[in-house]
């Protein structure tokens, strides 16, 4: 449980150097600015605990939200969600497909397949960010519930809820942790691997193109490179939360407390006023402190 020692040191940080920390609303923009990584991160998840990795998830998040503006200018709101439904599907079906052609397969096949992604982006909007959408489409990104919480992070306690409950109390969650756990293991108890692979690099996609979805929403544009990079935060925030690249571990609470850190990072970088380059080292520097808790505790068990 290192993780939430690390998140209360953070929390506690904060409230002492910086007063506005705990104002209403630092933590609401928190909480909005949260729900992007947090969707990613639960979608890397469910990849991870199987004993896989994806990296394509910050070019899904430009792709889809560049496939959904753009039918969303052309045919309406409802073409454009299932646009977007079908972007985040789609790929997710590619990368557990190719994943399961060989052992150790996925992080070469979602590396390669996060480059030609965000190549398809730039060129099918050449380059230039995409306006003028539908405002339906912003609304699960710009919109706010009473009291002022933006639907785009009740929507990712939802989703959170949803995850939790797929993962640790339905049969297909469990068999996810069997798989990563000890595939072979898996395939001579009845358990179809392949598919079970297959069917966590779709979610992922699914909750990828979501997030892209609330992306757009929240800066009023779709941005053909507005996820660059974010695959790698959604991997750091599920190590960081103590869930192994080897498989069969991992838990959505601790996720959550992963992309907590890392939010704070950059919010207490921004209410401190320090230079932003230096959320690079920070977020770096606590990931393998994370990493390293993480091992000493399961080295003592």
């Amino acid at each position: 449980y290192g993780i939430f020692v690390i998140l209360g040191v953070f929390i506690l940080g904060l409230a002492v150097f910086s007063p506005s920390f705990f104002t209403a609303t630092n933590l609401l923009n928190l909480g909005g600015q949260m729900s992007v990584l947090g969707l990613l991160s639960l979608g890397m998840l469910m990849v991870v605990v199987t004993g896989n990795v994806d990296l394509t998830v910050g070019a899904v998040v430009s792709f889809s939200g560049a496939m959904i503006a753009m039918v969303g200018l052309a045919y309406g709101t409802i073409p454009a969600l299932l646009m977007g439904v079908v972007a985040g599907a789609g790929i997710g079906v590619l990368n557990g497909f190719l994943s399961t052609r060989g052992r150790n397969l996925s992080v070469i096949v979602t590396l390669a397949m996060m480059t030609a992604i965000q190549g398809i982006t730039l060129l099918v909007t050449n380059g230039s960010p995409i306006y003028g959408f539908p405002d339906a489409l912003n609304w699960l990104g710009f919109a706010e519930l009473p009291g002022g919480v933006p639907v785009s992070f009740a929507t990712l306690v939802v989703v959170a809820c949803a995850v939790a409950y797929f993962l640790g109390w339905t049969r297909l969650g469990r068999e996810f942790y069997a798989v990563g756990g000890n595939p072979e293991a898996s395939r001579l108890a009845g358990i179809p691997v392949v598919s079970r692979i297959q069917l966590a690099f779709v979610l992922s996609g699914l909750l990828s193109a979501l997030a892209g979805l609330i992306l757009i929403g929240r800066v009023a544009s779709a941005q053909p490179t507005g996820g660059l990079g974010m695959e790698l935060n959604a991997v750091g925030a599920v190590l960081i939360g103590g869930a192994s690249l080897n498989g069969g571990a991992g838990r959505v609470a601790n996720t959550l407390a992963g992309v907590t850190i890392l939010g704070l990072i950059t919010n207490g970088i921004n209410l401190l006023n320090i230079n932003g380059f230096f959320a690079y080292v920070v977020t770096g520097a606590v990931i393998l402190i994370a990493i390293l808790l993480n091992q000493w505790e399961r080295g003592g068990r």
